[in-house]
């Protein structure tokens, strides 16, 4: 039942026109085959159950909108709480992240602060084929948001340029 429903929309018009044909004695259809209209009667069923549910998860989806978007914004902010705890190899990578202004970086895929930041969800990898040695980090956009709030007042223009992948931390 979870077919697309445009599809299912066309064979309903399509097996609705044909039964409606039929209903009217149209002349055009007599040459069509004995069989067709209950061959459009069973797609026209089959077509309205895919419709109504396709209509009901809509439905469903729009009524559970502002409790998934309550429950999220929720979590998020449990996340950002955490920003707190990080150790501090952690912390200085995602702030040397917002002082080069590098949202997206590449780094060692078995360096043991980002596998970390990915285990925790601070970091992500983006999908694509990569090397271990150079794999793409993305910093989550309300993660960023706040990092970039956080680091306004201090003093991360020592951090600028470092290349922290380049030697052991």
């Amino acid at each position: 039942m979870t077919a697309s429903w445009p599809v299912a929309l066309a064979v309903f018009l399509a097996g609705a026109g044909i039964l409606g044909g039929y209903h009217f004695d149209m002349r055009y259809l007599t040459a069509l085959p004995a069989w067709l209209p209950g061959a459009a009667f069973i797609a026209t069923l089959c077509s309205a159950s895919v419709l109504t549910v396709a209509i009901i998860r809509s439905a469903l989806q729009l009524i559970t909108r502002p409790f998934r978007r309550r429950a999220r914004e929720k979590w998020q902010a449990q996340h950002i709480a955490a920003l707190d705890d990080l150790p501090e190899p952690e912390a200085f990578l995602l702030a040397w992240a917002v002082a080069n202004k590098t949202k997206v970086f590449s780094a060692p895929y078995f360096n043991p602060h980002t596998k970390a930041l990915v285990a925790k969800g601070f970091l992500s990898i983006p999908p694509g084929n990569h090397r271990t040695d150079e794999m793409p980090f993305a910093v989550p956009d309300y993660i960023w948001d706040v990092l970039k709030e956080q680091l306004q007042e201090a003093d991360i223009g020592q951090l600028r340029g470092l290349r922290p992948f380049d030697r052991r931390w």
